[in-house]
């Protein structure tokens, strides 16, 4: 029936003025007086469109529907699958005045015309050629596929996939015996390269970390061995050490110059520190730079005691300053002997686990302990060294 090929539309308009007509007699929520009144107005309404109805009258809906329905019982044997029998409808629908209906009716016609035609000549050059159908041949590859898929298993079962390397190998050998198409050489492929991806995402993030690493590894490095005394630092630091020890026989200017020249030579051996990154840094070195300028050898402020200065009778020593900074920590190979021991420990410049003592025994550090003892008992210093 045509109708339920294309749908009817006036059916629908006509159950839907039916539909108003209901709406129209409730209260709409309406009480008293005013509810009674709606519902009396409605209840007219539809007693009339009763009363019509018994006497021949329709609706406008209705009309069309009548008008509709009488153009689709014109076509008898109506067939939806028939192009004759669709372009019959649709000429009766332009007749009618359904123009839109007709339009569908002639463009569902010419679908299956052109349908039939395509598949005529496909079964033509089929018939022609002697060869099996389409459908035939599809078929066939259908099975054969699944068939090397069963073979490509069997030969691909109880051999190791567990590693990279293995799922690369199996494949391989996949496509080696011909199974290179079958699923299982698929699936294969696909894991290989999950495995890849995680491969390669395990391995950036790897490097990102030691990156990170050894960049948190260099900023302490940096903070650890920064120079303590860069710029006028050592100078101004000398001065301040020359307020206590000040240079018999020198005025403010050549002071000054002293100053600088003293303070060159800490700054210098402090950024000596901080690039070489050994055991000590410049932060532990710089408690050592006034006890080693203590140490007479190293800068006297007045070598002939006077107690008026009437001349230059300082001395200062650079290169005995860096030997015994070097000597205190370790460093070039220096280390203290019998004759040395008593100086360093007089001036605190022994630095336990760190200062090298030649004893009887060998060369070492001392320990906290032992230093203490000999503070506490100088005399025991011969025992490191008989």
């Amino acid at each position: 029936m045509a109708t339920g090929l294309f749908g009817n539309k006036y059916q629908q308009a006509v159950d839907n003025e039916a539909i108003q007509r209901q709406q129209l007699s409730q209260t709409g929520g309406l009480t008293g007086w005013a509810a009674i009144t709606q519902a009396m107005g409605g209840l007219g309404g539809e007693l009339g469109y009763q009363g019509g109805q018994m006497f021949g009258g329709q609706t406008p809906a209705q009309v069309q529907q009548a008008n509709y329905q009488a153009v689709i019982d014109s076509v008898p044997d109506f067939d939806p699958t028939d192009p004759a029998s669709l372009q019959a409808m649709s000429s009766a629908m332009w007749q009618g005045g359904f123009y839109d209906e007709g339009m569908a009716f002639m463009d569902r016609s010419q679908d299956i015309n052109s349908a039939n035609i395509q598949n005529d000549y496909i079964k033509a050059k089929t018939d022609a050629e002697g060869a099996p159908s389409l459908q035939d041949t599809r078929t066939q590859q259908i099975i054969d596929e699944a068939a090397l898929d069963a073979e490509a298993l069997k030969f691909a079962t109880g051999r190791p996939t567990s590693t990279l390397k293995e799922k690369e190998a199996l494949l391989l050998l996949l496509k080696d015996n011909g199974y290179g198409t079958t699923d299982i050489a698929t699936v294969t492929g696909k894991e290989i390269n999950a495995f890849k991806g995680v491969k390669i995402s395990l391995d950036s993030q790897k490097e990102r970390e030691r990156k990170a690493a050894e960049a948190e590894k260099q900023r302490v490095l940096t903070a650890t061995y920064k120079p303590v005394l860069e710029g006028a630092a050592g100078k101004d630091y000398v001065a301040s050490y020359f307020l206590t020890n000040p240079p018999s026989g020198l005025g403010n200017e050549d002071r000054a110059i002293l100053a600088k020249g003293i303070g060159s030579a800490i700054t210098t051996y402090d950024n000596t520190l901080s690039t070489a990154q050994g055991e000590i840094s410049p932060q532990e070195a710089s408690a050592y730079y006034e006890k080693v300028l203590n140490v007479p050898e190293v800068y006297n402020p007045n070598t002939k005691a006077w107690k008026i200065m009437p001349g230059d009778d300082y001395k200062w020593d650079a290169s005995k300053f860096t030997e015994y900074l070097d000597t205190s920590f370790g460093r070039k190979g220096n280390s203290l002997t019998k004759e040395t021991f008593k100086t360093y420990l007089d001036y605190d410049l022994i630095i336990p686990g760190v200062t090298i003592v030649e004893t009887s025994r060998g060369p070492g550090a001392i320990t906290v302990a032992k230093l203490n003892e000999l503070r506490a008992d100088p005399s025991k210093i011969n025992s490191l060294f008989n």
